[in-house]
């Protein structure tokens, strides 16, 4: 039992109908419940939506509207319009299915305005039934649709205000009966005088006058219910009239106009245009008409929710199948992955103890192959720069392969450097002899022949024979050969003459010692004459010093960081410079003296700590080097003069 009501707004506050929709009400004085702190208590239950606005902004955005055309203006003015849609409370109905209600009729009658829609479970007076209230702005935002209903242009155009007119209301009581009666609910006819007054006093007065238990006053209200229950069960009007005369024993006289109801306990009959609206012959066929097609429409519809519903759920049961399947496999693809993962984060770990392992060990190699050539006589500076590169650092980056490569040792490194070397002389060497015999004449340089054995042996000799020190020596040129040669002719004949003169002088020796001396005199002048010639020999040949060995020298640098120092670390840098007087010149002989001091010192480093503190040695020589060769005036040092030139 559906009724439409009607309040127009005058007041210009419209956030005032936004908090009489979600804010709690006293239902006969008509103002807000307050708790204890004198808040606003909101609604319990309620649903609320925005058509063509939002429910926060309601307010300004109809303020907005009525500036933008100039409308409501005057305090007299209509600011608002106020529809009220209750139901009966023995309507099973939902607030989704009451604002959805709401939505619809406000679609068809007031299309374009901007409104407020909310569905109260709670209604007024202790009925608790279902009721939508539809609020919204006099003026239209858009433009609507033109309907029967409309007198002037104004009722659909945008920006003009909305006109709450009789046919309108009558219009719209009629859509909301016929869609309750589609739907199933209760309904009155809301199209008599009688039911045109208030809906409570209304619902009362049946209560308190119905006599058999159905709630009607009148006969007219027996003919309307028993016509209104078997209108969405009929399929035609002569059906109809089938089911009253049949079923409930009704007389019924149909003529082409009209069609006149008697029951059984009447004298007299009554027509159906008496009845009110929707009555008449003409509008019982419309009416049953239309609620076939509606009927027709509600079962397709059902079928059709039927058919989706077993459908999405036929979907839903493949896609929720599919989903677990896809789980299933991404559980599975994750496990695999996971170990995988573990499996491949076992192995490189075990790569790099392994790679770790190897690293440290050819480390160690290295670090001793260092500390012995660095201790030895020999020392080789290109296997000392070979020794270094093999140091690993990052073990990480490189492979097994690369990490049991053996180190060479000294003899390994230096009989490939013999190899290499070798090599190249071979190379040197044939070229100089295809040259030496096609442009040396052997008529004119007698040396040729000499020559080019010299450089067959030299490139055809045994590798294992040869030492560094041979390989290093620079092949002869023909003209450095010949002046060897010539020098070596030189040498032989000056030292054959030598030892003709020692012999010449050995004989006089001896004629001299048979001789007896004659005189006194003979012996004072031998005397003189021999004391001048021992001065002399003397002055010439003075005492020279012998200069101290590498060894002697670290021993003596050795004992004098023991007596201020105590220990190696403790000795500044520009200390060692000074100490040890690096040549700078002579690579092989420094770094010998500075191993050798480490040893007397007992001090053990690795291989690039070795390193660094020489270079740190040789750096402060060579900053001083340079600093004493600033402070020297280069026009007035002779040293620098002759350097210079």
């Amino acid at each position: 039992m559906a009724i439409l009501k009607h309040i127009p707004v005058k007041n210009r506050y419209y956030s005032s109908a936004v908090e009489y929709l979600t804010c709690q009400f006293d239902e006969y004085i008509n103002k807000p419940i307050l708790d204890e702190k004198g808040r606003i208590m909101e609604r319990e239950e309620y649903l609320i939506e925005g058509v063509n606005c939002d429910v926060d902004t309601f307010g300004a955005e109809c303020i907005e509207t009525n500036r933008f055309y100039g409308k409501n203006n005057a305090v007299k003015d209509v600011k608002a319009h106020h529809y009220i849609i209750s139901f009966d409370p023995t309507d099973n109905i939902t607030m989704e299915e009451a604002l959805a209600f709401g939505k619809e009729w406000l679609s068809v009658f007031a299309p374009g305005h901007q409104a407020l829609i909310a569905a109260h479970p709670d209604g007024h007076h202790g009925s608790k039934n279902m009721h939508v209230h539809i609020v919204f702005n006099s003026v239209r935002k858009y433009a609507g649709v033109q309907e029967k209903w409309h007198y002037k242009p104004c009722e659909w155009k945008q920006g003009c205000k909305h006109r709450s007119t009789g046919r309108m209301m009558h219009n719209a009581k009629r859509w909301v009966m016929r869609r309750c009666l589609i739907q199933g609910y209760e309904q009155v006819d809301l199209l008599t005088k009688k039911h045109r007054d208030d809906y409570w006093v209304e619902k009362r007065l049946m209560q308190s006058n119905a006599k058999d238990g159905i709630g009607v006053t009148s006969n007219k209200e027996m003919i309307r219910n028993t016509i209104d229950k078997l209108i969405p069960a009929v399929k035609s009007f002569e059906q109809l009239v089938d089911y009253l005369t049949g079923i409930y024993g009704w007389n019924i006289r149909v003529t082409d106009k009209t069609v006149t109801f008697t029951m059984p306990d009447m004298k007299r009959g009554i027509r159906g245009n008496k009845l009110g609206d929707g009555y008449g012959k003409a509008e019982l066929i419309e009416r049953i008409d239309v609620a076939v097609k509606e009927k027709a429409a509600v079962e397709a519809k059902r079928i059709a929710e039927e058919n989706e519903r077993a459908e999405a759920k036929r979907i839903a049961e493949a896609k929720a199948k599919a989903e677990a399947e896809a789980r299933e496999k991404a559980r599975l693809e994750a496990e695999r992955k996971a170990a995988a993962e573990k499996a491949e984060q076992r192995r490189k770990e075990e790569l790099s103890q392994q790679k770790r392992k190897l690293a440290f060990e050819r480390n160690s190699i290295q670090h001793n192959y260092f500390m012995e050539n660095a201790n030895s006589d020999d020392w080789n500076s290109d296997y000392a720069k070979y020794l270094m590169a093999e140091k690993i650092t990052d073990y990480d980056s490189k492979t097994l392969e690369e990490l049991s490569v053996p180190i060479l040792t000294k003899e390994e490194f230096e009989q490939k450097q013999i190899e290499k070397m070798q090599e190249a002389i071979s190379e040197k060497a044939r070229e100089l002899w295809n040259d030496a015999l096609s442009n040396i004449d052997g008529t004119v340089y007698s040396n040729k022949w000499e020559y080019l054995d010299y450089l067959e042996e030299i490139r055809f000799r045994r590798v294992s024979t040869l030492t560094l020190q041979q390989v290093k020596e620079p092949i002869l040129s023909f003209v450095e050969f010949n002046e060897m040669k010539e020098r070596e002719s030189v040498m032989h004949v000056e030292s054959v003459e030598s030892v003709q003169n020692v012999v010449v002088d050995e004989e006089t020796e001896e004629t001299i010692a048979v001789q007896p001396k004659s005189t006194e005199k003979l012996e004072i002048q031998e005397i003189s004459r021999t004391k001048p010639i021992v001065e002399a020999v003397a002055d010439v040949e003075p005492v020279i010093e012998r200069p101290l060995t590498i060894e002697e020298r670290a021993r003596v640098i050795s004992s004098k960081i023991r007596e201020k120092y105590g220990r190696y670390d403790k000795v500044p840098v520009k200390v060692k410079a000074e100490m040890f007087q690096f040549s700078i010149d002579d690579l092989q002989t420094d770094m010998k003296l500075h191993s050798l001091v480490l040893k007397e010192l007992n001090v053990k480093m690795y291989s690039s700590e070795l390193y660094d503190d020489y270079m740190s040695v040789v750096d402060v020589t060579d900053k001083k080097k340079l600093k004493e060769e600033r402070s020297i005036n280069y026009y007035s040092s002779e040293k620098r003069w002759n350097k210079s030139r």
